[in-house]
């Protein structure tokens, strides 16, 4: 097993990195609540955030690249960025190319036309073996769902739950009460073409009107909060039927598999993919101030970088509860820790980090 914990703090300038709906022509961006205390007294503010969910599709997108180019197997859906990911019969069929088990059986009574029909239920033993085949054939024949899990919601259920966890991205503590979000004026511009007639009738400003289209879309800048978790002991693996838990599934490689999501996280931390609308709204700057990457054999999650000092908190848990831990930090102004391997840009503590877990993987 390696588990692979990253924390870190990002600059966002002039970004609308995840809208979340639009009324008329205006576009809003995602806020959260976030409550903290000032002085002697709680605040709450309404921040801009970046959800776990946005993270999450960004780094699957990352990963079935990663895959397809490791020659590994990807679902036609997931190849395209479409996470449907199994959850129903007919999804299940274009992933796996076989219709799933059918559980229920008609019986032999009430089988003339118009006639009620009556269903037996299926066995506990016939449930459990579905149910292997459902996770088994979905394992197999893509690793976007191996590594971020699914839910089958035919019958019986099956859920894989994701090796990877992340969250909210959201302003750090010291910037809470300074962030804002303001809506930025666009147009797209038609008149003067053919294409929009004016005409002296009751209709020209109208008319006029549709050939500038005016919308506003809400940006914000800020100093974003960061994190993902990796856990690679599941990966290729059986998780549901208890039987079977951690049992290699036929066929699939848990080593390459597992690499290739560290090679995809990777590329994901340094290319930084995360966010809609970046074809016109790339934000202005995108630069980690601080980032720290703990890799292990056994579950040791980095403390939140929502406070300034989670690179020293994360030292003094070390000091505690290691999983025989390596931590690899950047900081814009030097870490300087006892215990942490500081390197002079993030690309070389991402990379660093990343190459020490594969080694653990084939050691393990």
């Amino acid at each position: 097993m390696v588990y692979v914990s990253v924390r870190g703090r990002i600059w966002l300038q002039a970004e609308a990195m995840n809208m979340v709906e639009s009324v008329g022509n205006y576009t809003k961006h995602r806020k959260v609540p976030i409550m903290v205390k000032k002085q002697d007294r709680y605040i709450t503010f309404f921040v801009p955030s970046i959800s776990g969910e946005s993270v999450a599709h960004a780094y699957q997108v990352t990963l079935a690249g990663v895959l397809s180019s490791n020659s590994d197997k990807v679902c036609e859906l997931c190849s395209k960025g479409i996470f449907l990911k199994s959850t129903n019969a007919e999804v299940y069929k274009s992933t796996t190319g076989s219709d799933p088990p059918v559980l229920s059986k008609e019986s032999g009574e009430g089988q003339a036309k118009g006639k009620r029909t009556r269903k037996q239920k299926a066995s506990p033993e016939e449930i459990v073996k579905a149910a292997k085949e459902i996770e088994e054939k979905i394992i197999q024949s893509c690793g976007v769902e191996d590594i971020g899990g699914f839910l089958y919601a035919g019958e019986p259920n099956v859920k894989r739950t994701s090796s990877f966890s992340t969250g909210y991205m959201v302003p750090v503590y010291e910037v809470v009460d300074l962030v804002s979000v303001d809506p930025q004026l666009h147009s797209r511009y038609a008149l003067g073409t053919r294409f929009v007639s004016v005409e002296e009738s009751e209709e020209r400003e109208r008319r006029q009107a549709a050939g500038q289209m005016i919308y506003y879309v809400e940006v914000s800048s800020a100093l974003f909060t960061f994190s993902f978790d990796l856990d690679t002991s599941s990966i290729g693996k059986y998780t549901y039927i208890t039987s079977e838990y951690g049992k290699q599934i036929p066929g699939v490689d848990p080593l390459k598999r597992s690499s290739a999501a560290l090679e995809a996280l990777e590329q994901f931390l340094v290319e930084f993919p995360i966010g809609a609308k970046r074809t016109r709204f790339n934000p202005s700057d995108i630069r980690w101030e601080s980032l720290l990457l703990a890799v292990s054999d056994g579950v040791f999650t980095l403390p939140s970088s929502f406070r300034s000092d989670y690179i020293s908190r994360a030292v003094s848990k070390k000091k505690i509860a290691s999983k025989n831990t390596e931590l690899f930090a950047y900081t814009e102004d030097g870490c300087g820790l006892e215990g942490v391997g500081c390197f002079n840009t993030p690309e070389e503590a991402v990379k660093s980090a990343i190459q020490v877990a594969k080694q653990r993987l084939k050691q393990a």
